[in-house]
């Protein structure tokens, strides 16, 4: 958790913001309302963090999305260690409009509704967490949500308590495409 803080310190500064002047508007593992999300669509700067964790038989991976969307354009950079096909992206410009289709796409995801069909019995566990900051250093709002896709176990017949796995796979899958869009 310390270096998760420490990780958000340093977004904070790169967006010209202190920790003191920000406020916790979401923090936890409850869908954020769209409500404590609107300051992503509204209130630029905006820079988010999306880390995401697999795991499943043999297989154990934690990757990193950073996106930073302003009034003169986005940057994105990250690592997708996916095993398959690892991305490593230094920072890469895009336009504003890119940078605020993929905060559209987060947005979107984040808000989806959970189904049955949705969490399936995959045999991987997705842990995807997701930690934001918007608007000027008056008025700054941030949050912190995480969704999980438990995985698929032989012996448990009940869907896990808290299970967000449209949201945690839907999240990873956002952030894998605009890797791999701006890798190009």
């Amino acid at each position: 958790m310390r270096r998760f803080s420490r990780g958000l310190a340093v977004l904070l500064a790169v967006a010209g913001l202190s920790s003191a002047a920000a406020s916790d508007d979401v923090v936890g593992y409850e869908a954020p309302s769209e409500e404590a999300l609107r300051c992503l669509s509204e209130d630029l700067p905006v820079t988010v963090k999306v880390d995401y964790v697999l795991t499943g038989c043999w297989v154990f991976t934690q990757s990193t999305f950073y996106l930073k969307v302003t009034q003169s354009g986005a940057e994105v950079s990250g690592r997708g260690d996916d095993w398959e096909d690892p991305v490593k992206l230094s920072p890469r410009k895009l336009s504003r409009a890119e940078g605020e289709r993929i905060l559209q796409d987060l947005t979107s995801v984040m808000l989806r509704r959970e189904s049955e069909s949705a969490s399936g019995h995959a045999p991987t566990r997705y842990v995807t967490t997701v930690e934001w900051v918007c608007g000027g250093v008056r008025g700054t709002k941030r949050g912190t949500v995480a969704f999980t896709a438990p995985a698929y176990d032989l012996y448990s017949t009940d869907e896990e308590e808290g299970d967000t796995s449209a949201r945690a796979v839907g999240v990873r899958d956002v952030v894998v495409k605009a890797l791999r869009q701006a890798h190009r």
